[in-house]
């Protein structure tokens, strides 16, 4: 194929990305050049297809296909064999000879994703391989902007462990997550019928009312570990057409084992619910989405944490595949006394107007850590506004806008 803008751009991409054309294989040269089209120059393939046929017609012999978002064309393996071979039928066969096993061979840079039933293999669209994501960061950045804005969101927190206020059992599920973390991270050193014994890869379930730290402590796990947590987006994941939600999915699970991510399921019973029937075409492929999630969850090798506001929500199949179930309870009244003091005695340079016999009235109103932390946000704009202390009356409207939220007024 001697298209003069595709010679050009070709030999740009050469020369910005060097590493990724060391080897001397054309048809591979071509087929890469292929795959950062889209991603660079997302109108070139289209130009290509105006300057080769003109602007009518449908031009089967160059394949590709429309994306749902991406307003270009995407090369297919039909477009790459156009690339290599034009229209000349001999080197067409020795194409389809000699690329299989190239796509086969675990040196291979590219693959072809399955094509539709009953259609061509080279009709399937043409991507990068494993190993292409494994060694050029380029695209991994590239690839894990794009599952940013679509599926999910990565959570940090700036707060350390000591800085929440815990259950035993939780700090005790923490040791047990940082225990396995560190096992893995010595396997090289321990016996193999030792590590035979253990499974790769820990899923843990965080239950409790809204509020209580489950995000937050997730959060901190990561930093704990010096790893990134990426919350997913259910509501984005579970799409109303047939066979996307795999895909969606299956691009989560791609880059996370890439990356070595803790993969954060919120609201995890909105897949994990319990089941009893199947009454319609939806529930069937509602039940196919939640197999193929859990494959993929008991396949992946890093920390999955899955977190709900009541356990009993989770079908009891699912619980038995969790090997840490972690419950963040609501704070009793002495927890909820150092979670008032510690987020209001730590505030710098900002006067406390506060008794100790007011700290334990604020107390004694059931609240979760994170309702208490709105209330000392609304307490602390207030007063910085009115240029005023922070004042137990100041507080305890702060609380009564809580209750309001929750239509518990009456229990103040």
């Amino acid at each position: 194929m001697q298209n003069i803008l595709f010679q050009s751009f070709l030999t740009q991409m050469q020369t910005a990305f060097p590493k990724m054309y060391t080897n001397d294989d054309e048809y591979q040269s071509i087929g890469i050049t292929l795959c950062l089209m889209p991603i660079i120059q997302p109108d070139l393939l289209d130009t290509i297809i105006k300057q080769e046929f003109g602007n009518e017609g449908d031009f089967p012999l160059f394949g590709g296909i429309r994306g749902t978002q991406h307003r270009g064309i995407l090369p297919t393996g039909e477009t790459w064999m156009y690339f290599c071979c034009a229209s000349h039928t001999a080197q067409r066969i020795h194409f389809i000879q000699t690329i299989p096993d190239y796509l086969s061979n675990e040196n291979s840079m590219l693959n072809i994703e399955s094509a539709l039933p009953g259609e061509p293999y080279f009709s399937g669209r043409l991507v990068f391989s494993h190993l292409f994501h494994q060694q050029f960061k380029l695209y991994n950045l590239i690839q894990e902007n794009q599952l940013n804005l679509s599926l999910g969101n990565f959570i940090q927190s700036d707060l350390l462990l000591n800085d929440l206020i815990l259950s035993p059992q939780i700090l005790q599920s923490i040791e047990e997550i940082k225990h396995w973390q560190h096992f893995f991270e010595q396997k090289n050193t321990n016996s193999i019928s030792f590590i035979k014994r253990v499974r790769y890869g820990i899923k843990i379930l965080f239950y409790g009312k809204s509020g209580t730290g489950k995000t937050q402590t997730a959060a901190i796990i990561g930093n704990e570990l010096n790893k990134q947590v990426y919350r997913i987006d259910l509501s984005q994941i579970v799409s109303k057409y047939i066979g996307e939600t795999e895909k969606n999915l299956s691009k989560i699970f791609e880059v996370a084992e890439q990356k070595k991510w803790i993969l954060f399921f919120d609201e995890g019973d909105a897949l994990f619910g319990k089941r009893t029937s199947v009454n319609s075409s939806n529930d069937r492929y509602a039940n196919q989405e939640v197999a193929y999630l859990l494959q993929r969850m008991e396949d992946y090798s890093g920390i999955i944490i899955l977190s709900t506001n009541l356990k009993e929500n989770i079908d009891a199949a699912f619980l038995r595949r969790f090997q840490i179930i972690t419950e963040f309870p609501m704070p009793d009244k002495q927890q909820r006394l150092e979670i008032w003091k510690k987020l209001l005695l730590e505030l710098d340079n900002i006067k406390i107007d506060l008794s100790e016999k007011e700290f334990e009235e604020l107390s004694k109103t059931e609240l979760s850590g994170g309702a208490i932390t709105n209330v000392v946000n609304f307490a602390l704009l207030k007063s910085n506004f009115t240029n005023s202390a922070i004042s137990y009356n100041l507080l305890k409207d702060g609380i009564v806008r809580e209750l309001r939220k929750e239509n518990r007024l009456t229990s103040l």
